[in-house]
């Protein structure tokens, strides 16, 4: 018997926010998620929503840490620093979930072979395929510490994807007797 299941689907959307922002409402980088007062990321002038995804595959975009002139997932020159206003500063202009980290795309397959070796008794032979294809699935460009898809142009690190989501190809072999 064989069996399979295929996942496809385009990636988790993603909201941008920036720790320079919003000062006079806490203290410091939010450290427990987007609702502790973080402020949104703020777009450059001259800059739109097309100008924060960069172009090429995910391979292409993966950036390399501390070299800023590899391209990265997203482009960190498309952000500035929030406006300050009064003795604080303000908060960013862009929206929540408004661009999409990797998409996926992971096939799992297996085979099963089952015989009678007495009355009531089998014998089970199971291999089975997990990422089939061996496809690499990127993780989101979401630092290490920080909370879920939640990126800060503020970091160095900005735009690196620096794992993956799936393990690669493995394999494994199963047998199992049925008394």
């Amino acid at each position: 018997m064989a069996s399979g299941n295929v996942l496809v689907q385009s990636g988790n959307p993603l909201t941008l926010f920036d720790a320079r922002g919003g000062t006079i409402y806490y203290g410091g980088a939010p450290s427990n998620g987007s609702d502790k007062g973080a402020s949104r990321a703020q777009l450059c002038p001259g800059k739109t929503y097309a100008d924060i995804a960069t172009t090429g595959s995910v391979k292409d975009r993966l950036g390399r840490a501390g070299d800023l002139s590899v391209k990265r997932f997203f482009d960190p020159t498309a952000f500035c620093a929030p406006a300050a206003i009064g003795n604080g500063t303000g908060f960013g202009d862009t929206g929540i979930g408004l661009l999409r980290g990797p998409g996926q795309a992971n096939t799992d397959f297996s085979l099963t072979k089952t015989t009678q070796i007495g009355e009531g008794q089998t014998i089970q032979f199971r291999s089975e395929f997990f990422n089939l294809f061996n496809h690499p699935q990127f993780a989101l460009p979401v630092l290490p510490g920080n909370f879920n898809q939640s990126l800060f142009p503020s970091s160095a690190n900005f735009g690196l994807i620096t794992a993956t989501s799936v393990s690669p190809r493995i394999i494994q072999f199963a047998v199992r007797v049925q008394f």
